[in-house]
């Protein structure tokens, strides 16, 4: 008889840990815990068969208690909480120094901390970042998130834990699915979201002129199956982990001049943008919003350790630019 693997998981309720979920449920044998800070989410979730916890990150005690308890650990919420991380690394190691076990841990980080922050809208010379790129993380930026990644590879090196470091690129798609249905996942994609937002609120399509700084997408359908496969993978111990676990998830790249040109046409026909074409978010709205300095960001990176795990993504830049359509027309009805 199969033994079963226990596995504690956040980010149920959101878009890639839904979609992650949804696939984890198919499998044979797992039992799985999700925390969820949604009590009627959380009901709803334990009539899929999923065990669920009242909680969030910011609850240590609570976090460490089921790290503790379990063989492998998916951490898909907030990629910039240190304390949540490091509660699940001490939940982990408990259990190897009373097990002798070690646990597996998948944290969902991103890719943003490789992008040329100062790009302001203009694309970046030299060539893409690999993920099989031994001196990866000298490429990283000032944003403070790589600290998570730093302490997951020192709990590698440790020996209690084995670590898998997930960089999805900009996750597009729309999430279809029993979660979906029930109200628990959310469906749609984020990224591109904020542009269409702040666009609204000013009354025109804007991006970061000249637009020209280049994305890396990849589908949350083919992100959740690698998030599957990297799993599997790791419950036989034949996944490269710690320094040489970093995977990169992306199949296409486009520039952003490209996506707003679509959703600014899109709130054009609707009555949202006073011009079809998008123009510049000023000066004065980037100091007042840095957000919106994000979205001029050049981030270029492959994902080559993912497909020699065995990844292979089916979803490229047509989809993506159909995605910008979907999420654009879900705002406009209030759904995204």
């Amino acid at each position: 008889m199969s033994q079963t693997t226990n596995v504690c998981l956040t980010g149920a309720t959101g878009y890639l840990g839904g979609a992650t979920l949804q696939l984890l449920m198919q499998m044979p044998n797992l039992a799985i815990t999700a925390l969820v800070r949604d009590e009627q989410k959380a009901a709803k979730l334990e009539q899929f068969g999923i065990k669920t916890v009242i909680g969030s990150l910011d609850d240590s005690a609570l976090v460490e208690a089921e790290s503790a308890k379990a063989d492998a650990v998916f951490q898909n919420a907030a990629y910039d909480h240190i304390n949540g991380v490091n509660a699940l690394l001490r939940g982990a190691k408990a259990r190897f120094e009373r097990s002798g076990k070690q646990s597996i841990f998948i944290q969902t980080a991103g890719t943003a901390i490789f992008g040329k922050l100062d790009a302001m809208g203009d694309p970046a010379s030299g060539p893409a970042l690999s993920d099989i790129d031994p001196n990866l993380y000298d490429h990283k930026n000032a944003l403070p998130y790589s600290a998570i990644n730093d302490a997951l590879i020192a709990a590698d090196s440790e020996g209690f834990v084995r670590t898998y470091i997930v960089f999805p690129s900009v996750v597009y798609g729309t999430l279809k699915g029993p979660l979906v249905d029930a109200g628990i996942a959310h469906a749609y994609s984020l990224a591109i979201a904020v542009a269409v937002k702040l666009s609204i609120q000013r009354g025109q399509g804007a991006m970061v002129v000249p637009g020209l700084n280049r994305w890396s997408g990849v589908h949350v359908d083919d992100a959740a199956e690698f998030y599957k496969l990297v799993f599997e993978r790791a419950l036989a111990n034949e996944a490269p982990h710690g320094a040489q676990g970093n995977y990169v998830l992306e199949n296409c790249d486009f520039n952003f001049k490209d996506a707003a040109e679509r959703y600014t046409a899109i709130l054009h026909a609707h009555g949202k943008s006073a011009n079809a074409e998008p123009e510049a978010f000023t000066a004065a709205e980037i100091e007042r919003n840095p957000i919106m300095t994000l979205l001029g960001v050049d981030i270029r990176i492959k994902g080559d350790r993912a497909r020699a795990l065995g990844w292979r993504p089916t979803h490229g830049v047509e989809e993506f630019f159909e995605s910008v359509r979907e999420d654009t027309e879900a705002i406009l009805a209030g759904k995204n």
